[in-house]
């Protein structure tokens, strides 16, 4: 099961369950709609149609925390007992779980409660917007993991995704994108179909949280309605681009009176108690050059901006406090001050955590990159856009969070948050987010002592297996094989890995899928050229990922692309789409590449692939760091050069607007050494990258 439960006690013998198998509540109030989720998750699983005479039973008991349930199963039964209903709810996604392995479940007695009571996944519906049924399915999808806070991040400076009906604008406008890479695009949630996803996921025991941005990210309201804004005369258009906007709200009681509207049309919709108000990511410049600002700040006895954005979320938080609503924003919101029972959404450092608890606020453990699933979490060739640093399952399984000091009574639970910038459709939501959601979902369940990393491995084909008859797209990458070859004297050598190291591996040299019989992986191996390699993953004689084939020429194992080469620097790495249709690894910063330890003894010139891609980030002053060269080529150049990138030149190569495919020649060098690809350009728009390098050898 996944998550682990807190408590299992094995006793004798098993229990047959069947399609056929009674479902019944032991009182007749409360628990239908559990008895028909379970029922409903049971047509889904291999069951036999018919077998055992027991039967399954829902019971309400005293005594139990909230969320706390016991499962026991005996040789003549089931009995799922709860206090509330939340608890009846995930004993059957146990019961379920254990189901879905065999129909004979082995007896056992689980006593279960979760660790954390936030047990959260944001959603990012603004940068690329998700229908409702899209974020239904996602809401499925987090509840059979017990996970049970969604919070729903709904505006932002790309887009405002929620209808308040005092302000048609914001919908009418700030909605809809016009130059971004996929065109005109974005849409917006009816009062009525939030209403509609709201129930769906209380049915779930999911609580949705609403985030409405402030007053940062405030880009698209402001297009909306500009007299809101701090400058006199905003972008009427809502951006395509990505990153960090100056634009923030004015602070004067028309503003105030706006977000007020704003959120008691929110609190309608949402009866969380919760509302989260962002404010991260504030850039004071716009504060900091307005005379009219300035003024308020020395009426109000302000000293700073930084203060000044206090001053703001305290006055908002007022207003949920009036309302019987709490306030929770980002870490930022700790510069200023924020009111005394606010929580805090702790992303950017541990430190702020441990800061935020100190001063009396409830703490969410949210740090980037660990729980930043739009990270990619493999460097490979043909995964989808996604952020360049990685996080991989490992990695998130890794964060653990240890309350000590204030924040064994501060810290209330842990988020994972899927931003949408670099997943623009909802299979890409779904694959970034699982099974890495699996992780998050037992470090917030299980208790601290429990999480076992090899244990946790082996439950995962399993999981894996629930994603497929549920219909949940995800990622194999922690248990596909990696081909990796060298040359060697007698062709080839080969290793084969998988990222997370578990199971064994299987391969064939004949383009045939492995199976158990095929040779076992131990050691890299020699082998003559050309060959196919095959390999496959396996875990108690199953295969646990689809296998994956190389095919190895002598001039094969050469080739680098964009993920075996090595950047130059860690700027902003990004995998992204590029002109060409290839998605490829890219520093937006410094686009270079460093191709290490080849002999060029015998290398006569490279086939290089090519692409480019818009620049369309807000990065502030950090613009100001990108290399520029006013003698490159109007279109831009490739350098090839010796060693690091201001090494001697082996080869410059002008490109063409669509330029696609080069074709270099070079001197052949002494042995072997490092090289470095780097783009010169006149301008930071557009970002040339490579693709593939494939360096050709004198025979």
């Amino acid at each position: 099961m996944i998550p682990l439960a807190a408590d299992i006690q094995k006793s004798d013998g098993t229990f047959a369950l069947s399609r056929a198998t009674a479902i019944s509540c032991a009182d007749a109030a409360g628990c239908a709609a559990t008895k028909a989720y379970l029922s409903g998750l049971l047509q889904k699983t291999s069951l036999p149609d018919t077998g055992g005479e027991g039967a399954v039973m829902l019971r309400h008991v005293e005594g139990l925390a909230p969320e706390a349930y016991r499962l026991q199963i005996t040789p003549k039964g089931v009995e799922i007992a709860a206090t509330g209903e939340a608890g009846l709810f995930y004993g059957t996604i146990t019961l379920w779980q254990l189901a879905s392995e065999n129909s004979t479940i082995p007896a056992q007695n689980i006593t279960d409660a979760p660790r954390f009571s936030w047990r959260g996944v944001l959603l990012d519906s603004v940068r690329h917007f998700q229908t409702v049924d899209e974020v239904k399915r996602f809401i499925d999808a987090m509840a059979i993991h017990k996970l049970n806070v969604l919070q729903w991040h709904l505006t932002d400076d790309q887009g405002w995704r929620i209808e308040i009906k005092k302000y048609p604008l914001l919908t009418k406008i700030a909605a809809w994108r016009k130059n971004s890479r996929e065109g005109r695009h974005g849409g917006f949630y009816t009062q009525d179909q939030v209403r509609d996803v709201v129930a769906y996921a209380a049915a779930r025991h999911i609580t949705v949280v609403p985030e409405i941005e402030m007053p940062g990210h405030a880009s698209a309201a402001l297009a909306a309605y500009p007299k809101l804004a701090s400058i006199k005369h905003p972008s009427r258009k809502v951006s395509g681009d990505w990153g960090i906007f100056p634009n923030l709200y004015n602070v004067d009681d028309a503003t105030f009176a706006f977000l007020e509207d704003v959120l008691s049309e929110v609190m309608t919709l949402f009866p969380s108690p919760y509302i989260h108000v962002g404010g991260d990511e504030a850039p004071k410049g716009q504060w900091d050059a307005s005379p009219k600002i300035q003024a308020q700040m020395k009426a109000l006895g302000v000293p700073n901006t930084k203060e000044l954005q206090g001053y703001f979320t305290a006055r908002i938080g007022k207003y949920l406090d009036a309302h019987g609503r709490r306030l929770i924003g980002w870490d930022e919101i700790l510069e200023g001050g924020p009111p005394a029972n606010a929580a805090i959404t702790s992303w950017r450092t541990p430190e702020s955590a441990i800061e935020a608890a100190e001063k009396g606020h409830d703490v969410v453990f949210s740090p980037a990159p660990q729980l930043y699933l739009d990270y990619c979490q493999i460097a490979r060739e043909g995964e989808p856009t996604c952020r360049g640093v990685q996080s991989t399952l490992k990695d998130v399984y890794a964060f653990d969070p240890e309350p000590k000091g204030a924040l064994a009574k501060h810290l209330i639970g842990m988020q994972a948050n899927i931003w949408t910038e670099h997943l623009p459709t909802m299979n890409a939501v779904f694959y970034a987010g699982f099974p890495r959601l699996a992780a998050v979902a037992e470090i917030a369940w299980t208790p601290r002592e429990k999480h076992n990393w090899p244990d946790f491995l082996s439950r995962l084909p399993d999981q894996m297996r629930r994603y497929q008859a549920l219909g949940i797209r995800y990622s194999d990458a922690a248990f596909s094989v990696n081909v990796a070859a060298k040359p060697a004297q007698s062709g080839a050598s080969v290793t084969l890995s998988n990222q997370s190291g578990y199971g064994v591996i299987h391969y064939t040299l004949d383009g045939s899928a492995p199976t158990p019989q095929s040779p076992l992986y131990s050691a890299p191996f020699d082998t003559k050229l050309p060959a196919t390699i095959t390999a496959t993953t396996f875990a108690e004689g199953k295969p646990i990922a689809p296998p994956r084939s190389e095919s190895l020429t002598a001039q094969s194992i050469l080739r680098r692309n964009s993920y075996t080469l090595e950047l130059c620097g860690n700027g902003i790495p990004l995998a992204q789409k590029g002109h060409s249709g290839a998605v490829v690894m890219v520093d937006v910063m410094n686009p270079c590449w460093f191709y290490k330890g080849i002999d060029l003894s015998s290398v006569r010139g490279f086939d290089i692939a090519v692409t480019h891609l818009p620049f369309n980030f807000q990065i502030g002053d950090d613009i100001k760091h990108i290399p520029l060269d006013a003698k490159a080529a109007p279109h831009g150049q490739l350098e090839i050069r010796l060693g690091d990138c201001k090494g001697e030149k082996l080869a410059v190569v002008p490109l063409k607007a669509n330029t696609s495919h080069l074709s270099v020649k070079i001197t052949p060098q002494k042995g072997a050494q490092d090289l470095c690809f780097v783009f010169a350009r006149r301008k930071v728009d557009p970002v040339w990258a490579i693709d593939w390098v494939q360096p050709l050898v004198q025979e």
